[in-house]
């Protein structure tokens, strides 16, 4: 008789407190789809609407305290390395500002159980940033999104180089920095692990990726959830992940052109991440502000397609493809 498989466990850390109500829906859509988890939230000085959620889930572990010497982004290998210390076999790594649509350990058992998994990032690009840190590159990686991250005990040894590098000073006055004023190499922590996978030092570890469009919509305005993916999605299911990337709906608008905030508010009303979130809010009656239509446009494309996450906002994908399409055939033409 076969042993019974151990939960996954899953870590999540916020501490920002305007982006509570996204860890709830977050945590909420996550744990009433997936029985076979064990959700493990570090929310430094959590307040009581976070409490009161976790206290409902048996499967999920509360920790309130600030970890030790990270902070931000950098919480991840730190976080991450704690599970390992611990014992388990392995670990998932989420974000907080994304909707499960599916269980996630089903989609996990699909990939060997040694590999690293992250996220494919929307868009495609090959950035070489390893020599930046001087290391000798071993292979040319392609960017990825460390939303989503999975790894075994055999990953200490790279965990353990991604938290030093956190820790690097020239990491760190990078941080102090605006983030449009960051050196590319230093502009997040996951350019440091992009440097690591590149280089000769862990140029060997196998990856595998959980692909945009089929496995996780990255939600970047109107780009990122391509058209083709989000008619796809009418047949075989919305995405199980459905990730908020870009500018947060939580966060204050500070657009003057009317125009440009017109714009910026009707992809936020039609954004798949939005609009999936709504429907959560919506199942356990909480009450979240940034969940709301702010366009009459937004409201009639919401109801058009009864609030779908792929639907609503497929106008404005087309329009952006096609631009992005014209703009790539004029570039094209003027290289030959």
């Amino acid at each position: 008789m076969e042993e019974p498989l151990e939960p996954l466990r899953v870590c999540v850390y916020e501490d920002r407190a305007v982006a509570m109500d996204s860890l709830i829906l977050m945590a909420e859509s996550f744990c009433s789809l997936d029985r076979d988890v064990s959700l493990h939230l570090t929310v430094p000085d959590a307040p009581d609407s976070v409490r009161a959620w976790a206290s409902r889930w048996p499967n999920v572990e509360l920790s309130t305290e600030r970890p030790e010497e990270v902070t931000g982004w950098d919480v991840k290998p730190w976080l991450l390395l704690q599970e390992l210390n611990q014992g388990r076999p392995e670990v998932l790594w989420l974000d907080d500002d994304m909707i499960v649509t599916r269980p996630i350990s089903h989609l996990i058992r699909h990939f060997p159980s040694d590999v690293l998994i992250f996220a494919e990032e929307w868009g495609r690009w090959t950035v070489p940033v390893c020599h930046l840190w001087g290391m000798r590159s071993a292979r040319a990686f392609r960017l990825f999104n460390n939303c989503f991250i999975r790894v075994t005990q055999a990953h200490r040894p790279l965990l353990d180089r991604w938290l030093q590098m956190t820790h690097d000073p020239r990491y760190r006055e990078a941080q102090a920095l605006p983030y449009d004023q960051r050196p590319v190499q230093a502009q997040h922590d996951g350019w440091l692990l992009v440097a690591l996978l590149e280089s000769e030092e862990f140029g060997g570890v196998p990856f595998e990726c959980i692909r945009a469009g089929r496995h996780i919509a990255q939600c970047a305005g109107s780009s990122g959830y391509r058209p083709y993916d989000r008619l796809i999605g009418l047949f075989r299911g919305l995405p199980p992940m459905i990730h908020g990337l870009g500018r947060k709906p939580w966060e204050v608008r500070q657009e003057r052109n009317r125009i440009q905030r017109f714009l910026l508010d009707l992809a936020t009303d039609v954004s798949p991440y939005v609009l999936a979130s709504r429907k959560i809010a919506k199942k356990i009656d909480m009450p979240v502000d940034w969940i709301e239509a702010r366009t009459r446009l937004g409201a009639v494309l919401r109801g058009l397609t009864g609030g779908h996450p792929g639907m609503a906002g497929l106008p404005l994908a087309i329009i952006h493809a096609l631009q992005l399409s014209i703009s790539n055939m004029m570039k094209s033409d003027q290289r030959k």
